[in-house]
């Protein structure tokens, strides 16, 4: 059997590795002012962020491999609750009167503001590009046709 990804398969893959990859530079940005200031490390959020970002990380490898659920998690997980939370929180700030950039947690200026709203744009292109690419009818086809539609444990075997 023909293994070899389509190009909308192959495109969501890096889109969506793209978006794991802008969430971990963005906890980077969050944490390292107050790194550098010596302020205390948010252990249980950094955590938190690592195990969510090491598990979407997975499910993007799995759903380069042809496993459907991976599909339907990632647009619900990446997609549809991160799209979310990254749109609620910039209508939240433009409802107070603070702003997109404030509602987002983007204060401050100069590079760093530059790069986490940079790591936003991308964000939220890579999981809606994603997202239409992964539902595109060459996806389909591999998807249909790809033998191992099983769990995540029988995905590592």
């Amino acid at each position: 059997m023909d293994r070899t990804l389509p190009n909308p398969v192959r495109w969501a893959t890096l889109l969506w590795a793209l978006a794991v990859a802008a969430g971990i530079t963005e906890t980077s940005l969050a944490v390292a002012p107050g790194l550098a200031e010596g302020a205390a490390v948010p252990w249980l959020a950094l955590v938190a962020r690592a195990l969510l970002y090491g598990f979407s990380a997975l499910v993007v490898v799995w759903f380069a491999r042809g496993h459907r659920w991976a599909r339907v998690t990632l647009v619900t997980l990446l997609t549809g609750v991160g799209l979310a939370g990254v749109l609620l929180s910039s209508g939240l700030g433009v409802l107070s009167g603070l702003g997109v950039f404030v509602g987002l947690g983007y204060e401050g200026h100069g590079v760093a503001l530059a790069l986490r709203i940079a790591h936003t744009l991308v964000y939220v292109t890579a999981v809606v590009v994603a997202t239409v690419m992964a539902f595109l009818p060459a996806a389909g086809r591999y998807f249909a046709r790809t033998p191992h539609h099983g769990s995540p444990r029988t995905a590592l075997a």
